[in-house]
């Protein structure tokens, strides 16, 4: 029998700290900006790395883990006061002709694994998906694209955690 006392309370929030996690996601979003567009700033000025220096440990393990996920190389340590985050990418590897393949999340299921693909036409060519039941199969039917593909397809496409093969 469910009751309030043991079932609600631990998972209720107050309008008090609803608004401080908003405040906080906003903060982190405002700071994702910025971090973006050092990079950019630096990029145009020759540089290949950037440093940030945060005082929250929790926002710079947002930033670090955010970062991480883009490739980037990335070097963080505890100073007196605050956290120093050092972006770097010198060392990335920028090989066109690298081959993958694309497995989409939460698509395997008794018929087989949704990859996504390029359908390419006579006269032009597109994104789409198509199914294989294991990463051989889809090698076999040529689902395989290259890094250069990636560099030019659609966010939907670019989300997707690519396989190399």
């Amino acid at each position: 029998m469910l009751t309030y006392e043991k079932d609600i309370k631990p998972i209720k929030i107050t309008a008090r700290e609803a608004y401080k996690q908003s405040v906080e996601t906003e903060e982190y979003l405002n700071t994702l900006r910025a971090v973006y567009s050092d990079i950019q700033g630096n990029i145009k000025d020759g540089y290949t790395n950037a440093h940030f220096f945060y005082d929250s440990m929790s926002l710079v393990n947002r930033v670090y883990r955010e970062l991480l996920a883009q490739d980037y190389n990335l070097t963080l340590e505890k100073e007196k006061t605050c956290y120093h985050l050092t972006v770097d990418w010198s060392d990335v590897d920028l090989n066109p002709n690298k081959k993958y393949i694309l497995p989409m999340d939460d698509t395997r299921d008794e018929f087989g694994q949704v990859y996504a693909v390029i359908s390419r036409g006579s006269t032009s060519s597109c994104w789409a998906f198509d199914c294989a039941n294991n990463s051989e199969e889809a090698i076999e039917n040529d689902y395989i694209v290259t890094a250069k593909d990636l560099e030019d397809a659609p966010e939907w496409v670019k989300s997707i955690e690519p396989v190399e093969v």
